[in-house]
């Protein structure tokens, strides 16, 4: 299996509106200062101090950076402006066209599943920002180590499990300790993480708010529309939303969880790897 591949689908979907809306060049939720009320501009101003945040983990010594899951390159931009030889990678079209639209074509691009990819070129350091839940755990790791110089360094911010519990059983992310242990199988030593699990917290409320006060009625709605008009597509419907959650049928997937369950059952860790040897 490729990573989550339908969640990665629908989070897409949901990337389109998310641009139009914020005119931001981050895909990720950003670290929030104690007190800010939640807006747009509060939230584009905690995705830059996020990224900031990711730019304080890099090593002395990096030169060389290939941005996993790139997005539409702002942490690539933000990268190349500090001096780093940067590339991308993201196995999106439309990611290909906004990151080179935002780029304007300067910062190397591969359309490719991070499993797939091959290079004849050694990076220093591997970032993943919120891509980790993407990327299959053994086939991730296994190829930042092929991809990365001796010593090099795999960059991580995600959010994981704490354990496994009914409430989280949609939640496309990983169990940290699995994550943990598969890094370590592989070599990966953590030489610096930090908990921001609070700072981005108000991006998980806010999401539910949307999702609650928008999406979730505009479904309520279609639903209805369809049964007037087409009663057998609504009974398929119908049996398509029992499998499968409301959230993640809007192309929301985990950004729209529950605020107090994601406080309860997730953390948000950022993880500075150091690749060790395995003999």
């Amino acid at each position: 299996m490729r990573g989550n591949d339908r969640n990665l689908r629908l989070w897409q979907h949901f990337q389109k509106i998310y641009f139009d809306v914020t005119k931001t060049k981050y895909l990720q939720m950003g670290c929030w200062k104690e007190g800010d009320e939640l807006s747009v501009q509060n939230f584009v101003a905690a995705q830059e101090r996020f990224a900031d945040t990711l730019m304080e983990f890099v090593p002395d010594g990096v030169r060389s950076v290939l941005d996993i899951g790139c997005g539409v390159g702002g942490n690539a931009l933000k990268l190349k402006a500090r001096g780093y030889e940067v590339e991308g990678l993201s196995p999106s079209l439309h990611h290909e066209t906004l990151f080179k639209e935002n780029t304007r074509g300067e910062i190397p691009f591969y359309l490719t599943p991070f499993e797939d990819f091959q290079s004849d070129r050694k990076f220093d350091l591997a970032l993943m920002s919120e891509s980790v839940q993407f990327i299959a755990l053994e086939a991730g790791f296994k190829n930042c180590r092929e991809m990365l110089n001796d010593p090099g360094y795999l960059l991580t911010a995600d959010f994981y499990k704490k354990e496994d519990v009914a409430e989280m059983k949609r939640v496309p992310c990983y169990r940290l300790d699995d994550y943990l242990r598969s890094a370590s199988q592989f070599g990966f030593e953590i030489v610096r993480e930090k908990d921001i699990t609070a700072e981005v917290l108000p991006t998980v409320i806010g999401s539910w708010e949307i999702f609650n006060e928008y999406v979730k009625p505009l479904i309520e709605e279609i639903l209805l529309m369809v049964q007037s008009r087409h009663p057998w597509v609504y009974r398929f419907l119908k049996l398509y939303l029992k499998r499968r959650s409301a959230q993640q049928v809007a192309g929301l997937g985990s950004r729209a969880m529950r605020p107090e369950v994601f406080s309860k059952y997730a953390t948000y860790r950022i993880f500075l790897f150091q690749k060790r040897s395995l003999s």
